[in-house]
């Protein structure tokens, strides 16, 4: 506020500066563009800490990063989505010693609420699911995600020939690593000893 003439726009009144009676002061302006960095430099700060996190594909599951990156690093998404997503299966196969089904109905089995057979292992979240509903629940969203991730994420990518833009492949390759996450917690139940 300057007396008599109300508030001034320091910025504009600059241009004052150099007439026989200024509205500012040099100093005066100065100050107020010392006082409009600092506050902007707190709105900065504001704004950083209240941004949405990021999410980046090398802090993915390595199993996941490690299939994608190649073909990531050179912009085919889709490409890097099916070979992560293939890369998945061939684990959950390896763990489970299942190599005698089609991919979806490997998740399906794999997850079964059924008892292991031989031959059929089951891989099951940790923990006794009649004492806690927490690894009952994790067990029953097994049996039905991991199917979906394989009918929604893998077999499009793998399937299709059109390019994926970067953003929809990223939301698809955190659900892939997600699931290799959880499947790397489960444990396996009933592998068979045979050859």
């Amino acid at each position: 506020m300057v007396a008599g003439a109300g508030p001034i726009d320091p910025i504009a009144a600059w241009s004052t500066i150099t007439e026989p009676k200024p509205l500012l002061e040099p100093d005066n302006v100065l100050s107020a563009c010392d006082s409009i960095l600092g506050r902007l430099d707190t709105k900065i700060r504001r704004a950083e800490a209240e941004a949405p996190p990021t999410i980046g594909a090398a802090s993915m599951h390595p199993l996941i990063w490690g299939a994608a990156r190649p073909l990531w690093v050179d912009g085919h998404f889709r490409q890097a989505i099916s070979a992560a997503a293939e890369s998945l299966i061939a684990q959950v196969k390896a763990r489970a010693g299942r190599y005698d089904v089609a991919d979806t109905p490997l998740w399906q089995q794999t997850f079964s609420e059924k008892a292991p057979e031989p031959g059929k292992a089951r891989l099951r979240w940790p923990g006794d699911p009649t004492a806690n509903q927490d690894v009952k629940n994790m067990n029953d969203g097994l049996r039905f995600f991991a199917p979906g991730v394989q009918m929604l994420i893998r077999n499009p990518a793998t399937h299709s020939i059109d390019e994926m833009a970067e953003q929809e492949a990223l939301e698809r390759l955190a659900v892939l690593s997600l699931l290799a996450r959880w499947v790397e917690q489960c444990v396996v139940e009933g592998v068979s000893s045979t050859a």
